[in-house]
């Protein structure tokens, strides 16, 4: 990668979205407020995708997930395609959560996940 990329990266969950945002020079990410997965998901991804103007969006994909996981994540990733006209990557999201550090705020461990999620797919890059 040669021309630095902002990336929005989203641990995504059927009640809350962990979000981070990380650049593609040197790795580094930042948390973001988790968001709910409510019928305004629409209007948090507006404020977040104007604020930080994305090059590109990363969805953490599960190993085994429930059919109805899917469904809930194949529709935030088409909001994202169709709303917001963002290209999608997807990563690795095995054990994100697992590896939250211990002292992390609770109303943030989800976006830590997604801060995780972010570096995994950073340095397969």
């Amino acid at each position: 990668m040669n021309k630095a990329q902002v990336v929005i990266c989203f641990d995504y969950g059927t009640s809350k979205i962990g979000v981070c945002v990380g650049e593609t020079v040197t790795g580094s990410a930042n948390l973001l407020d988790v968001i709910d997965n409510d019928r305004f998901l629409a209007d948090s991804l507006k404020i977040i995708f104007l604020e930080w103007r994305p090059d590109l969006c990363i969805v953490g994909e599960p190993e085994n997930p429930s059919e109805d996981f899917k469904k809930g994540k194949n529709s935030f990733v088409n909001l994202i395609k169709t709303e917001f006209n963002l290209p999608i990557e997807y990563a690795d999201e095995t054990l994100s959560s697992q590896t939250v550090p211990k002292e992390t705020s609770k109303h943030l461990i989800d976006s830590y996940s997604a801060k995780i999620i972010f570096e995994g797919w950073f340095n397969k890059k």
